[in-house]
């Protein structure tokens, strides 16, 4: 791992290129759980990102390739990306150009009118790559929230989701239960084989699912850290890429519970989380 990025010394304004957080979105946040901004990020700013992305994980691939041995050479990419320790998460942790993206100070400041925090600090992020149904890697993600697996003592965390390219319903973009944030948090059931439908049928009772939707690129969904969400499979020949990033209240603590994005840094339970991967990135 390199070392990490001092925030200070590479920080390139990416501002005109990033939209704004409206009160009408706000409101929608907390009425749902959930909000769809289009355009939030520029097209060509999502292009960069896929680049990044291409090459820090070797998946240098937008669709199914017509040639046998291309489709070989895809299949061992993905076989070796999943068989790395950090599988896709943590790219800023290895690319200083990714650290400055994820650590904007707009996305800061769309992730604290959200929560209604007066600062937040970056938390995590994540490649959304779902492949084509012929790589036989196009998996589904189980109904879950995302706060029961990342380590924060308080639910002041915002998913902020990002669509690298045009999304159709068939290529699995995320559903959410609109409203679900004022549920209890139901354990970490996407590493688990629970069904949060037998587990929880109240909750399925009491919130309805959005459809699936046409995202297009560069729309912006942000989830609360207790919204229950899932993704189906992508039934395309297309890569889906899409990434997410977690922004929680600088006033946070870490628990010690064990994530991709902070094993092995020496943080302490009980403390904020005071390490360079994780800038105040707002105000």
């Amino acid at each position: 791992m390199n070392a990490p990025v001092k925030l200070e010394e590479a920080y390139e304004d990416l501002s005109p290129m990033i939209g704004d957080v409206l009160p009408e979105h706000v409101e929608t946040f907390w009425r749902d759980g959930v909000v769809h901004i289009p355009g939030f990020v520029k097209p060509e700013l999502c292009e960069q990102v896929i680049a990044h992305f291409k090459a820090w994980s070797g998946l240098r691939w937008d669709d199914w390739p017509s040639d046998p041995e291309e489709q070989k050479a895809y299949v061992a990419a993905i076989e070796a990306r999943l068989g790395r320790g950090k599988r896709n998460f943590a790219i800023r942790q290895d690319d200083p150009w990714m650290f400055n993206y994820v650590s904007q100070r707009k996305f800061g400041e769309a992730a604290a009118k959200l929560l209604k925090v007066p600062s937040v600090r970056i938390l995590s992020e994540t490649l959304h790559v779902k492949q084509p149904l012929k790589t036989g890697y196009s998996r589904p993600l189980r109904w879950h929230q995302d706060y029961p697996s990342i380590p924060v003592d308080r639910a002041e965390a915002v998913q902020f989701w990002c669509a690298l390219v045009d999304i159709t319903p068939e290529m699995g973009p995320m559903i959410h239960l609109k409203g679900s944030h004022r549920s209890m948090p139901g354990g970490i059931l996407s590493e688990v084989e629970e069904d949060a439908r037998e587990l929880y049928p109240e909750v399925f009772e009491q919130f309805k699912p959005t459809k699936l939707e046409f995202v297009g690129q560069g729309e912006a969904v942000f989830h609360h850290g207790l919204t229950w969400h899932m993704s189906g499979i992508n039934k395309t020949d297309k890569v889906r890429w899409a990434m997410s990033s977690y922004r929680v209240s600088a006033r946070s603590r870490y628990t010690g519970q064990a994530n991709f994005n902070t094993d092995g840094l020496g943080l302490k339970p009980r403390e904020v989380f005071d390490h360079p991967n994780f800038p105040i990135v707002y105000p």
